[in-house]
């Protein structure tokens, strides 16, 4: 036994003994990292154990490699001062570099030959080219120009498009490069046949989802919007568009679309917590689809300390079934904010939801309700037919990490005395939110509402069409409906009028975290000679799931109140 363990005491231990340390001066971040990538010595770096021969044969080889490294920065003719040492501690390998001056393009010539040469899309991405005479000729941005230029013609219909000739000839004693590159585009192809595999849903609604007209240009993004939409549509689990261009008949290219159901019912369950809320939570059900007309149910019933709703909705898609749908609705809601105020709604309506062009959708909504409502010692009834008007315009997507985007939603209500209703009124409110990246991990968010009420009599307009300021997504840091015109018991009564705004600074330290900080203003009051905007600042954080961003943000009061902080969580998308 004792033989055995001083015979493995003897024995080196793996990676001991002299090693091997490779040190690279006078250049760039960038092409540091390449060159130690491409360099063989200094993959064995930190290594122990090399023999002197292996280490003087990649040491030969390393001279060559570190020019072959730095070629695809533009550098050919780099001069180079290298030694190999060997020392107590192992070897040391040294190379102090200059590049040297860059090679730079002398001559671009991009051609597109065949019908593709009248093609804007394509001619655009010519003047466009990531190098343009005098740049350095950086490799990569050579490579990028090329496959741009030709992704693009396959996805504008030339499917057959392939380069004829692609160069770059370089003379680095002319410190020069000669950029040729001839794409052969061919012929353009145009959308055949659209054919659908058989759908839980009537063919006629499926056919009209498509945006594909046989005759028409061939276009990749196209075929992208159709599966896309066919997907939201929330009918169909899989959705697979297929263009079969070995079936062309001519030009024209068959495209077969393969559909998989989705699941008839949808349950939804969440849960959320805030400083006045405390805990809050929702239910919903969906029946994605009643019949094969498309014809689908939803509900959603939310609840906390301050605010119960139910709300059912009978959805009919109509011409087009993207964004153009009828729907009959009925609302219950009980709000009660505090003790000494309480008001019941109930609504019952239709509305039309249309998008007349891209990023706008039109929403026109005629509804009857009745509100009963206590405060304090003051009851009230009223009852109301209310025909309105929601125009949305969105830019950008609006789940993810949102990098630049906005909304501006317009809506106007009201009613008449004559009409149906106890009161006469007239409502036109805004809101906007803008996100802006100002770098690759910081944003801007800005946001704002404003919003009036022409009326003679306010009393008589229900507490749940008033204005309110204060909550998760007014001014944080003040209590939900906290701020605004009040009773002489300091009940919240709400105001004619109503102004808004936030600010708000966002750093992505994480793929899917960020940090924010914040300061909001705003306030409801009656006259607009005569209102003070209140304040509210804080911080936060943010998680950006795949269904949308989680917002927790802690919040003072500045202006008013008291100075404790309060807690927001907020889930839902951006725009």
């Amino acid at each position: 036994m004792a033989a055995l363990l001083l015979l493995f005491v003897a024995q080196p231990a793996f990676g001991a003994g002299p090693q091997l340390r490779v040190v690279v001066s006078g250049l760039d971040k960038p092409m540091e990292q390449n060159v130690r990538a491409f360099m063989s010595i200094a993959q064995e770096a930190g290594r122990g154990g090399l023999t002197g021969p292996r280490v003087r044969r990649l040491y030969r080889k390393s001279l060559e490699e570190l020019r072959t490294a730095l070629q695809p920065f533009g550098y050919y003719e780099p001069r180079v001062e290298s030694t190999l040492e060997e020392t107590e501690s192992g070897w040391v390998a040294a190379y102090r570099v200059d590049p040297g001056r860059p090679v730079r393009v002398t001559k671009l010539e991009v051609v597109i030959l065949g019908e593709g040469a009248d093609d804007p899309a394509l001619s655009g991405l010519v003047e466009k080219f990531p190098l343009q005479e005098g740049d350095i000729f950086v490799h990569a941005r050579y490579e990028e120009g090329k496959r741009l230029l030709l992704r693009s013609a396959l996805s504008n219909g030339y499917l057959n498009s392939s380069y004829a000739e692609h160069q770059a000839r370089v003379y680095p004693g002319r410190e020069a490069v000669e950029i040729r590159l001839v794409l052969a585009s061919g012929l353009r192809f145009h959308f055949g046949k659209v054919t659908f595999s058989d759908a839980v849903i009537e063919p006629e609604l499926v056919a009209r989802f498509s945006n594909l007209k046989e005759g028409e240009p061939y276009s990749t993004e196209k075929l992208f919007d159709l599966q896309n939409a066919l997907f939201d549509s929330d009918y169909f689990s899989r959705v697979e568009v297929s263009p079969r261009p070995e079936q062309a008949t001519g030009r024209n290219v068959p495209v077969f679309v393969d559909l998989a159901p989705s699941r008839r019912h949808r349950y939804s369950l969440g849960i959320g917590y805030g400083t006045d809320t405390k805990v809050r939570g929702s239910l919903g059900y969906n029946n994605r689809r009643i019949n094969r007309r498309g014809h689908r149910f939803r509900s959603a019933l939310r609840f906390s300390r301050l605010r119960e709703s139910l709300t059912v909705g009978y959805i009919i898609p109509f011409r087009n079934p993207r964004s153009d749908f009828w729907e009959v609705m009925a609302t219950m809601i009980n709000d009660h904010p505090d003790d000494n105020r309480n008001e019941e709604t109930y609504i019952i309506g239709v509305n039309r939801q249309v998008s007349p062009r891209r990023n706008w959708i039109e929403t026109w909504y005629l509804d009857y309700r009745r509100d009963s409502f206590r405060l304090g010692d003051e009851f009230g009834d009223t009852k109301l037919l209310m025909p309105g008007l929601t125009i949305d315009r969105i830019v950008g997507k609006s789940r993810g990490n949102v990098q630049a985007g906005n909304r501006i939603t317009l809506e106007f209500r009201g009613g008449h005395d004559n009409l149906l209703s106890d009161v006469s009124f007239f409502q036109p409110l805004l809101t906007f939110k803008l996100i802006q990246s100002l770098a690759r991990k910081h944003r801007i968010l800005l946001r704002g509402e404003a919003a009036a009420t022409v009326i003679d009599g306010f009393g008589d307009l229900p507490l749940s069409l008033r204005y309110y300021a204060g909550g998760d997504t007014s001014v944080r840091g003040y209590g939900y409906q906290r701020l605004g015109p009040k009773n002489s018991s300091g009940d919240a009564i709400g105001g004619r009028q109503k102004l808004v705004g936030s600010v708000e600074y966002d750093y992505l330290f994480r793929e899917k975290w960020s940090v924010a900080a914040f300061v909001d203003t705003g306030n409801a009051f009656n006259q607009w000679n005569d209102f003070s905007l209140e304040r509210g600042t804080g911080f936060g954080v943010r998680w950006y799931s795949p269904v949308g961003p989680l917002r927790v943000d802690l919040a003072w009061p500045v202006s008013v109140g008291d100075r404790d902080p309060r807690l927001h969580i907020i889930f839902g998308p951006e725009l």
